[in-house]
């Protein structure tokens, strides 16, 4: 299979030297897209700048904003020269970004900022249209904080509920510290309870058979 994996988090740029961002490293989907790689697929990542790189694929491209990603995930799964089957989207794209940028640098000395933030467009439910008319297997993931088993479950329903995504992994921040090890919950569309992984060792059987299915 084609699959096009996107890893780490995204910068929305404040001035010259600022941006707004997260804690995602990329690890993950550097981990996946060796792993993947190694079980004979064709894998492409899109990066964060200051993601974690795979090892073993070398068609990668950096991103920086949302939309840098999302210009990237146009051009790439609009390719009909080299169409892809799935696409994992680990990246952890930013919810906000501030409303205009600011030219050149901010003073350093200012008694007080203030920043209007704005939302960013959800990509996870357009990639399919990215594709169309290829068909495209979508897999998402959720990361909550300190989120109870109702509000995980709502929180990963709201991914599912355009209709466009077909699997969602899930974890939870209180799950992090135990790093690769950590539980990753994989949710299948139309099923009412996830299965729970062990850790990227368990994920990656588990992409390997849905893709697979």
């Amino acid at each position: 299979m084609n699959i096009l994996i996107t890893a780490g988090a995204t910068r929305e740029p404040i001035d010259a030297v600022r941006f707004l961002s997260n804690i995602s490293t990329g690890r993950t989907g550097a981990l996946l897209a060796d792993a993947l790689a190694a079980h004979g697929h064709t894998v492409t990542v899109l990066h964060g700048e200051a993601a974690v790189r795979p090892s073993r694929v070398t068609d990668t491209e950096s991103f920086s904003s949302t939309a840098a990603l999302q210009a990237a995930l146009r051009r790439r799964l609009g390719n009909a020269a080299h169409p892809y089957d799935a696409v994992i989207h680990c990246a952890a794209v930013s919810d906000y970004r501030p409303d205009s940028t600011h030219e050149g640098k901010m003073s350093s000395y200012a008694a007080e900022l203030t920043v209007r933030l704005v939302p960013t467009p959800k990509l996870l439910p357009e990639l399919k249209t990215y594709a169309a008319p290829r068909p495209l297997k979508v897999v998402g993931f959720k990361l909550t904080a300190g989120a109870d088993a109702p509000a995980r479950a709502a929180a990963v329903a709201k991914l599912f509920a355009a209709g466009t995504v077909d699997a969602v992994i899930h974890n939870d921040m209180d799950d992090l510290s135990t790093g690769d090890a950590r539980p990753f919950h994989a949710w299948r569309a139309g099923q009412p309870a996830p299965e729970t992984l062990a850790g990227i060792e368990g994920l990656i059987p588990w992409l390997t058979q849905f893709f697979g299915a």
